[in-house]
């Protein structure tokens, strides 16, 4: 269950964090993967109205969604994981 005393992700932050995947993803292929689509959704879910706009230009259509490539390491997953651990509690 979502906290709604968690601070929501503003567009500010949402872009930040599209630029850091966009600098970190080794390959196209990475933006269809369901790592990176993941976060995407989770962003959405955190997301204010403004940053959701942002957010939604970088879904990727279900049926081109393929599962993990299993890079190693899994930028779009790291970077994942280091903002769920600095917006949820433990």
């Amino acid at each position: 269950m979502a906290d709604d005393r968690r601070a929501k992700v503003s567009k500010e932050e949402a872009d930040g964090l599209l630029t850091q995947l966009k600098e970190a993803v080794p390959r196209q292929d990475c933006w269809s993967c369901e790592c990176l689509q993941g976060f995407v959704a989770q962003l959405e879910l955190d997301a204010t109205e403004q940053a959701r706009a942002l957010l939604a230009g970088h879904e990727a259509n279900p049926s081109q969604v393929h599962g993990c490539l299993g890079c190693e390491p899994c930028a779009p997953a790291e970077i994942f994981a280091e903002y769920l651990l600095r917006n949820r509690k433990m």
